[in-house]
């Protein structure tokens, strides 16, 4: 075949065949590629979350419904869940000091905080400065502390700060293995980490969830990738081991 001899309508369909042998070549190139790529590369592209939002659409005097799947990469969702999250964290430092004692979760619209009783308890006070997530510092009372609990209860002076919301808690049986999680925590700043559940809660008293990140700062977060509180680190649950923390319930 002569090239510079074609047609226009030759030319066109050369094209085309051209243009769909390439794509061939390209996805089979592409198959392979994946086939051989790290199990964590993998993972990381094919982890996504995928929710299902209702818009009611107008459509003369009658609304109908439409539903639109939004795709959302874990990355996007970790970043919105933190964000989220940081507005109940607090650090607990000794009134008039900047030296951080334990880190908390208000838990309720009271400004009611759970923390590290035996972090607290070496101090000998009851009352102490609260920081809150904009730097705000507010006073705290110590409100109860029960002896089977390595957790404490703290009221948190909030007032009328805008600067915090409360922590909405995750659902202890809903949790599985190998589940996405949060840590926040760190001496200063927040500091996060991600990981998976390793273990299950276990049955004790309080129960125990345990996690392939760790922190060993009191108080401590450990959240799902929708930004639910599952559990703290306490001083009991990191004898126990580095990547444990207790469970926070809503009762």
């Amino acid at each position: 075949m002569d090239l510079e001899h074609l047609t226009k309508h030759q030319i066109v369909l050369l094209t085309l065949l051209v243009s769909f042998v390439t794509s061939i070549a390209t996805g089979i190139v592409t198959v392979s590629l994946m086939s051989q790529a790290p199990l964590s590369v993998t993972r990381t592209i094919n982890q996504i979350v995928e929710r299902t939002v209702e818009t009611v659409v107008p459509q003369s005097q009658n609304a109908a419904v439409v539903q639109k799947t939004l795709v959302v990469k874990d990355d996007d969702l970790a970043a919105q869940s933190i964000a989220a999250a940081q507005k109940s964290v607090i650090r607990i430092t000794l009134q008039g000091s900047d030296q951080l004692l334990a880190r908390g979760v208000i838990v309720d619209s009271s400004g009611k905080a759970l923390t590290d009783k035996a972090a607290l308890a070496a101090t000998g006070a009851e009352k102490f400065d609260v920081i809150l997530a904009d730097g705000t510092r507010v006073a705290a009372v110590l409100q109860s502390t029960v002896a089977t609990s390595s957790m404490a209860v703290v009221a948190v002076a909030v007032g009328t700060s805008t600067a915090w919301a409360p922590a909405a808690v995750a659902d202890p049986s809903t949790l599985r293995l190998g589940q996405s999680v949060i840590r926040i925590g760190g001496k200063g700043v927040d500091a996060v980490g991600t990981g998976v559940i390793a273990m299950l809660p276990n049955g004790g008293a309080e129960g125990r969830v345990e996690a392939s990140v760790q922190s060993s700062t009191p108080g401590s977060l450990l959240l799902t990738l929708f930004g639910e509180v599952i559990g703290i680190t306490t001083s009991t649950s990191i004898l126990e081991s580095p990547g444990a923390y207790t469970l926070v319930r809503t009762n």
